[in-house]
């Protein structure tokens, strides 16, 4: 059974926690997110079955959806966890291992103290539960500004570690900032399965599985707005705020310096 009009969100949270910035989501929004995400009818799959899903070699329910988490924090543990196991959902958390059992220090835009990331031990003991864990570099640094030996071990060391430490394998890889490039990709391809971006927009068969975009959840803390994207009503919504951030990316060009080029005195 495909999914619906061939298209599954993939839901991207940080940190669960009260604070301002767009990587944070307050616990009593993200209870209620999921609240509506269980009412509306949707099944949530695991990150591996949707890379399988988009190579056309299985298939999902109608209405199907995925969660991930990126950094690892620890109030994915006590607070978002809770939430996804009492309704036995599965989850993928990307870590960067460097900074595991420590905190968020590479934000430079983050207001207020460091949050704190999960230890090997919430992350082995969260692993016997149930979640999957990917990769998500070591160091959480700009993977576009590395080459050779640096870019290798910020996307190979991760998996090897995780994998040392859980005894399992290791299928999914996430960029930091979601910034990647052809060669990035060229060296994740070698050692992944699947790897997750930052555009927003919804898989689709057919998708290229090294770039597969996710669904910005701070985007959505209005109850009306996430339940109206579910039920389809909001893709508009999700057109815009894609349209709004490549405007934001686009550099600012001189009219006088373009107006000057071939023209005469």
């Amino acid at each position: 059974m495909a999914s619906a009009k061939g298209s599954i969100p993939v839901l991207m949270y940080h940190s669960i926690s009260e604070g301002s910035g767009p990587t944070r989501i307050a616990p009593q929004v993200f209870q209620r997110q999921m609240e509506i995400l269980e009412e509306s009818g949707y099944q949530v799959v695991s990150l591996p079955e949707l890379g399988e899903w988009i190579r056309e070699s299985r298939d999902l329910p109608v209405r199907s959806t995925v969660l991930t988490f990126d950094d690892g924090f620890l109030d994915f543990a006590t607070t978002a966890f809770p939430e996804l196991l009492k309704r036995r959902w599965p989850v993928t958390v990307f870590l960067p291992v460097g900074h595991v059992g420590g905190t968020d220090h590479w934000d430079a835009s983050r207001r207020g103290s460091p949050q704190r990331l999960m230890d090997w031990a919430t992350v082995g003991d969260l692993a016997a539960a149930g979640v999957d864990f990917g990769a998500h570099g070591v160091t959480h640094r700009d993977l576009t500004q590395l080459a050779g030996d640096q870019l290798a071990d910020e996307v190979l060391r991760p998996k090897a570690m995780i994998e040392e430490r859980l005894a399992r394998p290791v299928a999914s890889f996430a960029a930091p900032f979601g910034r990647s490039s052809a060669i990035v990709q060229d060296l994740v391809r070698r050692h992944y399965r699947q790897a997750v971006g930052t555009e927003l927009a919804l898989a689709r068969i057919g998708t290229e599985p090294y770039a597969i975009p996710r669904i910005e959840m701070w985007y959505f803390r209005d109850p009306r707005r996430w339940a109206a994207f579910l039920r389809g009503d909001a893709r508009t919504f999700l057109l815009a705020r894609r349209l709004l951030r490549g405007l934001r990316r686009m550099p600012i060009v001189n009219p006088r310096r373009v107006d000057s080029v071939g023209s005469t005195p």
